[in-house]
């Protein structure tokens, strides 16, 4: 069966974050399969996050007349790419969610803001559009029935699934040293919803209590400089390492190896493949209750109260007051993270893809 993905977002993990790592899985777990997939996406380079969108509607324009539309058995769209097809005129589309920019837009503002907004709209169109949606979380399922008004049975939530990155044997490939003081640890690109700014704001009062403790952050973004910022006005940055972006898998490695805690603090997630590396590593976990959190980390980790750094504090003080307590969730966690498997993924979307194409041929029959 021929498959085409339609993307317009990066497919690199540095500039496409949790939906690349989606990417890079899917498109190799469907390969194995024994599919046979092509990728359609724009040739554009930019770092701006408002000419990428700009770009990202430009190439759904043109998706029309793309001679490779009709010689795929199946579309696989992600978020908002191929809504300008014609349902009546084109193969089965599978609208695959990821950014679910309705949600994101509460966390934005000026001319992101204006973006973000115009990309939820076209979400609800491609959705609305497509044959099925498939998104990676229960959570995600109701925030698309909700803000985009799709029929819940028209939505498939199917977990992500991950296999092995390279970097990730090399955690466990050197022994442990054990630190002098609490280390502390933040994975992730720096948006808004990601609130990496709570963390921040927790700092003072842990303080109180750890004196030496440390919070590494690993991660660039648009709120990197007010983040920082807002480090220095409350008087921890002494307290704070910003490593921006961690290219060599040896020193990412490192950091992983080294935190006592890990900490993710966001608001907003479709799923949160930072949870499942947490969780495949052993780390102990603090993250909130807003989103995912509940449904992907369940028991393996601390969850509090989302927009509360006091929460956020007295998590993380659990924690490093309680070794054993990192032991037992450390056990919990890598248990949970067993079951998110790319095999499982891929037999996920197999029955959709499935289910669309017998959908299909069901309405060529009643129509003939």
């Amino acid at each position: 069966m021929r498959i085409s993905i339609i993307t317009s977002w990066a497919t690199d993990v540095l500039a496409g974050s949790g939906t690349a790592v989606f990417f890079q899985e899917f498109l190799a777990g469907l390969r194995e399969r024994g599919f046979q997939v092509e990728i359609i996406a724009p040739n554009f380079d930019t770092q701006d996050y408002i000419d990428v969108t700009l770009q990202r509607f430009l190439f759904n324009t043109q998706l029309r007349t793309d001679p490779r539309i009709h010689h795929a058995d199946v579309l696989i769209g992600f978020d908002y790419d191929g809504y300008g097809l014609d349902p009546t005129n084109r193969p089965p589309l599978i609208a695959s969610a990821h950014a679910l920019y309705g949600d994101v837009v509460q966390w934005e503002s000026g001319p992101v803001k204006a973006m973000v907004m115009s990309q939820a709209f076209f979400d609800r169109v491609n959705m609305q559009n497509a044959d099925h949606v498939t998104v990676g979380s229960e959570y995600g399922k109701r925030r698309i029935a909700e803000l985009y008004g799709i029929p819940p049975e028209k939505i498939t939530a199917i977990p992500h699934g991950m296999a092995t990155p390279p970097w990730m044997p090399l955690v466990d490939a050197r022994p442990r040293t054990p630190n002098n003081h609490p280390v502390v640890l933040a994975v992730g690109k720096m948006y808004p919803r990601k609130r990496v700014d709570l963390l921040v704001r927790a700092m003072p009062m842990l303080i109180e209590k750890y004196p030496t403790i440390e919070t590494r952050i690993v991660g660039n973004g648009l709120e990197y400089e007010n983040v920082r910022a807002l480090s220095v006005a409350l008087g921890v940055d002494d307290h704070m390492t910003w490593l921006s972006h961690v290219a060599d898998d040896e020193v990412f490695a490192h950091e992983w190896r080294q935190a006592d805690v890990f900490c993710h603090p966001s608001s907003q997630e479709t799923f949160g493949y930072v949870y499942l590396e947490a969780m495949r590593l052993g780390k102990p976990i603090v993250a909130t209750t807003a989103s995912t959190g509940e449904e992907v980390i369940g028991d393996a980790g601390i969850l509090v109260a989302p927009n509360d750094p006091a929460a956020i504090a007295h998590g993380i003080d659990t924690l490093l007051a309680n070794p054993a307590l990192r032991e037992e969730l450390s056990r919990r966690g890598r248990q949970r993270a067993a079951r998110y498997t790319t095999a499982a993924m891929i037999d996920g979307y197999a029955h959709v893809i499935e289910q669309v194409m017998h959908s299909r041929y069901e309405r060529v029959i009643v129509r003939r």
